[in-house]
Formats: structure tokens, C-alpha cells, sequence
């Protein structure tokens, strides 16, 4: 490590500095709560300026440098400020911090420099190649993951891997929970080559390697890998089992039907939930004809006592229509059933074919549930019901009235340049993202009709239609070339001023145009140094909160040292009441829960957005994470995972995992209420972080 850099007292120009990118506020500091813990002085001032660049994006070498002449802690906190912010420059001090003595510190550097190659940081690549070799597993297996997010190729790393004096079963160990990321290169050789580790890794005897093993021939399968999954449809884990079964959906042939069978006498839920996509995906490839084999097991499923079971097989028995009992059983749901049951029914009778659903349409289009009427409209584009889907265009519920026009722009019949056009003028920001996204796909909107919607966009309290009326400005630009040099211009007043992350988007389009992208600046925060201390000294240990659904309890630990704006974030929205009547309003079986939309329909939340903090936390069953539509959108919105799921590790700010009422999750349906989200163990309060 570098010698020392500063004396006690040169902290007071590292202040200076920071004090002058937090550009001399005058919002008076907030009142500090008292009994907070002791944190000894200089540690106190840096973790607050390194909180301070993590919310504001904005690289500052003096502090950065700082830093890495302080303990362990703040070393490591330094290279996931690094991390966070995502400036190209920090990338020498992250590789210098690869070589600390400090094992977590090396971990952390390693994590950090595959969030920056994620962005287009490829400097970093050979002092991973050597990381990979560390005398510490964790941080090879760290480096393996960077060089898999910064584009390495699997080549190089196995012959970094294998030109070093590691033993087979540590290559493998730390090979194997990241042979997933290489899948994206494209050539058969790649392919080949993540095929050949995959199959050497189920070899081992730990059984964790063994399901990343699976895992990386399930999560983009090839079809040379068909026999080996095939295999793995009777293994001991029913992760394994499960994602099997999801990879023969996609590439098996008409006898892997009848392979996914015996899954759906499993003791587990996820392997019935995926063999059963399984079987939707392969019938609607038309590989093979539904087999009456499976109608009894269906039927039974249908009132299986298993939420997420029991949603899927109602999915799923779409593909066995038309069959007069599952007919029968499915229309009564629809009429009958819980509010997701009746809209799961009644979409699966209509993409059966079966008659019934048209006989439901009218009276589903009248629901008072807006939920339902939304599954009217998606009907009424099935039958190309135009009177069903103009009246729904009008309703009341933006949910339904995008809804009704995805269906609308899919007909044939539709002016979809007209159609668009007047959703644009729609006051729901929902609305016109839809609209905007079709514009996207379909540059031909003209120049003044999308300076318009960015116009109304810019007056929206959520940042969706912002964002995507950018993307749709530079899909014009590249089918327009009379219209280009106009909306590059827009762009670049864009980028050069404004919302933080109208600027990142404009400056992404411009460098997708060929154009230089104007440096971003930071973000534009209120808040004081005063009030990052306060943040550092809330969030030295984990604080727990109890979720209170009705369907039961479960609590949470949070993370706070790992995600401390994140966590504060939610401790204080759970002290407002924000969650208290908020939905649960997206269940997907066997992957996670998702709530905090005061809308109820995904597009909400609490009017701001924070930014992420990504950090070494992995994403198993249970952990909790905030949702994103892009990089640094969070808010209100969280999820928490009902199975593992290592893809999204390092994608999403991970802030604390459930630790008592497990099995509530398995039970909460979409659509379910939170009752209260409580705080149940801190000596310390919420209070108010707006500096």
C-alpha cells in the first residue's frame, strides 16, 4: 500500500474540497439524533465524503486518495464508491487496490472493476487475469466475475486459470459460479467451450458448484447441452430440477414433453412451476400436440393448495384447451376465483380458443377491478375487438387504457402513427411511455410531435416517458437523416443541463449517434456533509423491519453498512406509512415478489429517484432489492427473491435478506395488500435525511 498521504490535519482540505461540490447549500443542516454511536473523527469525515460522491456520481481523486490510506473498512468502502459512481478514472486506483493485503479489500476491488467494465472499462482486464490467481478463493472467483461482465473471453480466463498452480477443484471453484456470464459472446467455440467447463463442473462433489454448473447451461441453453439437461431432470436439487426443466422449454424436441412429466409430481413448487412453462413454451412452438397424459395432474394442480403452483397451472392449461372438464374448471375461476385467479382464467381461455372467454369479454371490460378490465383489453386484441378496446382506450385506469393500446397497435386495422400520436396527449406518464416505446421500435413520429411529449414528460414527478421519449428522439434521428442534425442539437441541450439522468440518457444517444458526450457533471442533491455524517453513523450496524402482509409476517434484515442510502431510504418511506395499503402488484412463481407502487400498476413510486448501490451481497432466496427501470431509478419499489438467482447479482442494490417468516413468501399472491412495514429492532431513529 502507498505510504500515508495526508496528516490528521490536511483532513480539513479533503473537507474544503467536498464542501465545495456540495455547492455551498444553504438548506440548513438537519438536527442530529442523539445517542448515535462514537465513530472515530477522520473515518467519520471520509466515509461521509465517500457517501457523498456515491450520491452525487462525481469522481473526486483528493478524497478517493485519501481513502486509500485509511483502515481495511475504508479501503474496501472506497472501491465500492468506485464502483458506484462509474468513472473510467477511479479505474488505477481500483487496480492498485487488487493488490492490497487486506483480502476484503481485494474482493471489493475486484467486484468494482466489473461494475466499471460493465460500462466500457476494459483497462482493468489484466490486472484481473492476475486477480483470478489470488491467494484468497472469493477474490478469484470475484475477478472471474468482472472479467465476465467487461467482456473477456472464457479462453482467457481458463488459460489464466490453468497456467497457475491452483488445483483442479479451486479453477472449478472459482470458474463455476461465473461460467454464465460468457454465454453472451457469440460463436459456436464459446458455446462449446462454456459447455465443456459446465459438464466438468457437475462432476464435483460440492454441490453448489454443481448447480452453477447447471446453471450455466440453463440460463441461455444451446442445443448441444439437450442431453446433459436432460439428465438433470432427476437431480437431488430442485434448483437444479427446475432450471432443467426452463432449458427444455426452450430447445427440447417433442419428447422432452413427456420427460417433464414426472416434475409435476415433484415434492418441490419450483420444479412444477418450471416444467410447466416448460410445457406451455414447447406446445406453442408446436413441437409436439398436448398430450392428454397430462389433463388429471393438470386438473389437480388447479386447486393446489401452492399459490405460485396453482397460478402457473392456470397459465399453463391453456395449451390442453379445448377440453370440456379443464374448460369447465377454468370459467368458473374466472367467474369466481380471487381477483388473480379470474384474470389468469379468463386470459387462458381466451388464448385457448375456447369460446367462453368471448362470452366473458363484455363482462370483464365492466369489472370495477381495473386489473380485470386491463385483461379485457388484452382479450379484446386477441378477438380484435375494436368497439371493446376504443371504449377501454377511455377508461378511467391508465393501467387499462395502455393496455388497450399495446392491443390496439398490434391489429392490423390500426393507424398506429395516429393512435400513438393522441396517447401522447394522455396526462398519465404510463400512457405515453407506451407510446413512446412503440416509437422507439417504430421512428415515425415526427420531430415537433416528440419535442412535444418531452415537453409534457418534463413535467412528470417519475422519469419513465423522459427517458424513453430520448430513446425515441435518437431511433428518429438514425431513420431520418433531414431531422438528424436537429435532434442531435436537442440532444446536446440535453445532456448539458438538467435532471441527472435525462443527461446520462441524452449523452448515451448522442454516443450511439457517433457524437461526443458532454462530461455529466454530478447529481443535483440537496443535501449537506452534515447530513451524510449522520447517514454513516445510522447505518454502522443492520436494522430490522417487519413486513406485514395478509397473508402473514416476514421479517427483514437490512444490510445497513452495505446500502445505507438505500436502507434509510426505506426505513424512512416505512415511518411515513408510504407501504401501509400498497400492493404486492407483481408475483412471478419461483423468482420474486414485488411491491412499493402506490399506482399498484409498476410505474409508480415516491416521487424521487436514488441511486444505486451495488455491492457484494448475492442474490439467494429471500434477499431483498430495489427494482430499477435503468440504472440509478429506484424509489420506493422493492423485490425480494423466492429463489436463487445469480444473474441479478451486482445488477440491483441488494439491502438486507429475510431472516423469520420464509414461508410467507410462497404464500403472497399478486394483488395481496401490505398492511404496515414496521421497524422492530434499532436503538435509532428514522428522522429525516433531506439536508
Amino acid at each position: 500500500m502507498r505510504r500515508r498521504l495526508y496528516a490528521a490535519a490536511d483532513v480539513f482540505l479533503v473537507m474544503a474540497a467536498a464542501l465545495g461540490l456540495a455547492a455551498c447549500s444553504t438548506t440548513p443542516a438537519p438536527r442530529v439524533a442523539p445517542a448515535m454511536p462514537a465513530v472515530e473523527i477522520r473515518d467519520l469525515e471520509e466515509r461521509a465524503l465517500l457517501l457523498l460522491l456515491s450520491d452525487r456520481k462525481t469522481y473526486e481523486p483528493i478524497t478517493i486518495d485519501s481513502a486509500l490510506d485509511g483502515d481495511p473498512a475504508l479501503r474496501r468502502d472506497a472501491a465500492l464508491t468506485l464502483a458506484r459512481v462509474g468513472d473510467a478514472r477511479g479505474g488505477p486506483s481500483l487496480e492498485l487496490l487488487l493488490a492490497d493485503p487486506v483480502s476484503e479489500v481485494r474482493r471489493a476491488a475486484a467486484f468494482a472493476l466489473g461494475e466499471l467494465g460493465e460500462q466500457g472499462y476494459r483497462q482493468g482486464v489484466p490486472s484481473l487475469l492476475g486477480a483470478i490467481r489470488d491467494d484468497d478463493r472469493e477474490t478469484g472467483r470475484l475477478a472471474v466475475e468482472a472479467l465476465g461482465k467487461s467482456g473477456a473471453t472464457l479462453a482467457t480466463v481458463v488459460d489464466g486459470l490453468e497456467g497457475s498452480s491452483l488445483p483442479r477443484d479451486e479453477i472449478l471453484a472459482r470458474l463455476l459460479p461465473s461460467l454464465f456470464r460468457f454465454q453472451t459472446l457469440a460463436g459456436e467455440a464459446a458455446d462449446e467451450d462454456v459447455l465443456r467447463w459446465a459438464e466438468t463442473g457437475l462432476e464435483a462433489s460440492a454441490p453448489d458448484l454443481r448447480a452453477m454448473a447447471a446453471y450455466a447451461l440453463a440460463r441461455e441453453p444451446k442445443s448441444p447441452a439437450a442431453e446433459t439437461l436432460r439428465s438433470l431432470l432427476g437431480d437431488d436439487d430442485p434448483w437444479v430440477r427446475g432450471w432443467a426443466a426452463r432449458a427444455l422449454g426452450r430447445i427440447g424436441d417433442r419428447f422432452d414433453l413427456e420427460r417433464l412429466r414426472p416434475l409435476l409430481a415433484d415434492t418441490e413448487p419450483g420444479p412444477i412451476i418450471r416444467a410447466l412453462n416448460a410445457s406451455r413454451q414447447l406446445l406453442a412452438d408446436g413441437k409436439v400436440a398436448p398430450p392428454e397424459a397430462w389433463r388429471p395432474r393438470l386438473l389437480e394442480l388447479l386447486a393446489d393448495s401452492r399459490p405460485g403452483v396453482r397460478m402457473t397451472a392456470i397459465e399453463a392449461s391453456s395449451s390442453w384447451l379445448l377440453d370440456e372438464e379443464l374448460s369447465t374448471e377454468l370459467a368458473r375461476l374466472a367467474r369466481e376465483g380471487l381477483q388473480r385467479e379470474r384474470e389468469l382464467a379468463f386470459l387462458a381461455l381466451a388464448e385457448g380458443g375456447d369460446p367462453q372467454a368471448a362470452a366473458l369479454l363484455l363482462t370483464m371490460a365492466r369489472e370495477r377491478d381495473p386489473v380485470l378490465r386491463a385483461r379485457a383489453a388484452e382479450v379484446a386484441g386477441l378477438f380484435r375487438s375494436q368497439e371493446v378496446l376504443q371504449s377501454l382506450a377511455e377508461d378511467e385506469s391508465p393501467r387499462v387504457r395502455w393496455t388497450a393500446l399495446e392491443s390496439q397497435l398490434e391489429l392490423p386495422s390500426t393507424d398506429a402513427v395516429a393512435a400513438v400520436a393522441a396517447a401522447l396527449a394522455d396526462p398519465d406518464p404510463g400512457v405515453r411511455t407506451t407510446a413512446l416505446s412503440w416509437a422507439e421500435e417504430n421512428p415515425k413520429l415526427e420531430l415537433e410531435t416528440l419535442l412535444r411529449a418531452l415537453a409534457a414528460a418534463r413535467r412528470d414527478r417519475i422519469s419513465d416517458a423522459r427517458l424513453a421519449v430520448v430513446r425515441a428522439l435518437a431511433a428518429r434521428a438514425e431513420a431520418e437523416p433531414l431531422e438528424r442534425g436537429a435532434i442531435v442539437a436537442e440532444l446536446e441541450t440535453l445532456a448539458g443541463g438538467g435532471d441527472f439522468l435525462l443527461r446520462r440518457q441524452a449523452a448515451a444517444a448522442l454516443a450511439d449517434l457517433g457524437r461526443e458526450s458532454p462530461a455529466l457533471g454530478s447529481v443535483d442533491d440537496r443535501r449537506t456533509v452534515q447530513t451524510y455524517r449522520e447517514i454513516v453513523q445510522r447505518t454502522q450496524r443492520p436494522r430490522t423491519v417487519e413486513i406485514v402482509t395478509d397473508r402473514g409476517a416476514f421479517a427483514v434484515a437490512l444490510d445497513c453498512p452495505q446500502a445505507p442510502l438505500t436502507c434509510l431510504n426505506f426505513l424512512q418511506l416505512a415511518g411515513q406509512g408510504f407501504y401501509q395499503g400498497v400492493v404486492f402488484h407483481r408475483v412471478v412463481p419461483d423468482f420474486v415478489i414485488q411491491a412499493g407502487d402506490p399506482r399498484g400498476d409498476g410505474v409508480g413510486g415516491p416521487g424521487y429517484t436514488i441511486r444505486d448501490e451495488m455491492n457484494l451481497l448475492r442474490y439467494r432466496r429471500g434477499v431483498i432489492g430495489m427494482a430499477l427501470s435503468g440504472p440509478d431509478t429506484g424509489g420506493s419499489q422493492f423485490f425480494v427473491t423466492l429463489s436463487s438467482q445469480p444473474h441479478l447479482d451486482g445488477g440491483y442494490t441488494a439491502f438486507g435478506r429475510v431472516v423469520a417468516g420464509d414461508d410467507v413468501l410462497d404464500r403472497i399472491v399478486q394483488g395481496d395488500e401490505i398492511l404496515r412495514v414496521v421497524e422492530i429492532s434499532s436503538g435509532q431513529g428514522t428522522g429525516s435525511l433531506d439536508g
